[in-house]
């Protein structure tokens, strides 16, 4: 009976295997939340100076710029017998665990200098162990079913999980620190998520294991990306549209210079966070019916605009600021959502058009531009307050200059990403419809003359299948 609900669906998945998906995403988004939003609390707290921390982020951010490339060669050239990514997400599960556990470990009464080694070790191993599930946790969904719908709902609500465990592990993590320290905090912590990460481990399945035949390197990355049009214009897109996404770095400041209230700062951030958790239950069943893309292009354009729109209002009102600070976030939070859902669009594209099939590849290139822009939007949000006469110090008076360059950082400068990212969106051209038949194509179940006359050549000719082999188990 479940066999048959699933032909009748479409749907290769079942559903305990979608929601040991969605799982295995909140518990990698609570060791997120867990580290990287805290680890400088962290450093601090075990005595180590804020020039040491700088020191410190800079080789680790450093490190992460490269890993991700590395480890997308590392997908393609390594060859498990039982699939091509399930087995790396098994092994990333314990390695989170441990190099968790082993991060908050860091001995309070050590020396400086061992402080540093241990916590830049420990840092680095953790994001190592991160990658590793990361990377191939976006791209699985094409190894698990060539529904593209199916594909899109996997994603949608893996980003709604994802959020719902940063959000849970910010939330809970100071009241559990506070009364029991930070290493039981880890310990704690790290066994939560390691127990939700576990189902996947055993009930997911690859159906379309498709293997590259040539061995992929760093120049064969290279020329892949430049030659997939669409990989590279989406996410440099992405990457121009969100260096000027400066909100979440200013909020603070917005709170407590701007508006007087510090505590406004944590008003702000709920107000955020519900629109996230509402919008990111529906946008499954929207992309079902609607093409993901046009939903995106939407709400990045509305995003756009009230983003000027209360600029221009001010915060003179605070009754209205509050409800087009809310509106705003609806939108804003649908965009986080769909971001991340047309890399395995792409995939589609670049095996279409190319003939090579490069999971790791294309999935590195996401990340990657996730944490480039994650280095350099707050520098740059820094930089032009700075240029405003903002005065550093908590306690710190600012003139006008610097509240009207926080306003316009929170307001009107990330409206002008979008619009910058928009114009060269207008030319990315896969829609779901499109990308369906190319997955058909590349699975040999449709034939070049078939696919072209479907296509009617709106995405140039596809290539002669004989650089992947395609295994299809049921």
């Amino acid at each position: 009976m479940a066999r048959t609900k699933q032909a009748v669906s479409g749907y290769r998945t079942t559903k305990g295997e979608r929601f040991s998906y969605w799982m295995y995403f909140l518990g990698e988004n609570i060791f997120y939340g867990l580290i990287a939003i805290n680890m400088q609390t962290f450093y601090s707290d075990v005595g180590i100076t804020a020039a040491s921390v700088a020191v410190i982020l800079f080789i680790t951010k450093l490190w992460d710029a490269v890993n991700d490339p590395l480890f997308g060669v590392l997908i393609d050239r390594i060859k498990f017998k039982k699939g091509r990514f399930l087995p790396w997400l098994r092994i990333a599960m314990p390695l989170l665990a441990v190099s968790s556990i082993f991060f908050f470990a860091l001995p309070a009464g050590a020396n400086p200098v061992l402080k540093i080694v241990w916590a830049t070790v420990a840092y680095i191993a953790w994001d190592a162990s991160y990658t590793i599930c990361d990377v191939p946790m976006f791209i699985l969904p094409t190894s698990m079913t060539d529904n593209i719908k199916e594909r899109s709902q996997m994603l949608a609500m893996g980003r709604y999980f994802a959020m719902i465990g940063i959000t849970g592990a910010s939330m809970l993590l100071p009241m559990v620190q506070k009364r029991l320290g930070w290493l039981a905090c880890g310990i704690i912590f790290s066994a939560v998520a390691a127990v939700t990460m576990l189902p996947l481990c055993f009930k997911a399945k690859e159906r379309r294991v498709v293997r590259p035949e040539k061995e992929a390197s760093l120049k064969q990355m290279g020329k892949y990306v430049i030659g997939n049009k669409y990989l590279l214009l989406f996410y440099v897109a992405m990457f121009i549209g969100s260096l000027t996404n400066f909100i979440q770095y200013v909020t603070l400041f917005f709170a407590r210079y701007n508006l007087g209230n510090q505590d406004a700062a944590s008003l702000l951030s709920m107000m955020s966070m519900i629109p996230m958790l509402v919008v990111g239950a529906f946008i499954p069943s929207i992309t079902k019916r609607m093409d993901k893309f046009n939903i995106y292009v939407f709400c990045q354009i509305a995003a756009a605009v009230l983003g000027g729109v209360r600029y221009f209002v001010g915060y003179e009102n605070m009754s209205l600021f509050y409800v087009l600070y809310f509106v705003h976030s609806i939108f804003t939070s649908a965009n986080n959502i769909l971001l991340f859902m047309f890399t395995p669009d792409c995939l589609e594209y670049g095996t279409y058009h190319t003939g090579e099939r490069a999971e790791g590849v294309a999935a590195s290139v996401q990340t990657f531009f996730s944490k480039l822009v994650g280095s350099l939007s707050g520098p740059f949000a820094m930089l032009i307050l700075a240029a405003c006469g903002f005065v550093a110090g908590e306690t710190a008076v600012q003139p006008q200059s610097a509240l009207n360059g926080i306003w316009l950082c929170y307001t009107l400068l990330p409206s002008v990403g979008i619009l910058l990212a928009l114009t060269l969106l207008y030319f990315y051209k896969l829609r779901d419809k499109d990308v369906q038949i190319m997955a058909q194509y590349n699975d040999g179940h449709l034939t070049k003359e078939e696919a072209d006359e479907k296509l009617a050549s709106k995405y140039g000719p596809a290539a002669i299948l004989t650089k992947m082999t395609v295994t299809e188990s049921v």
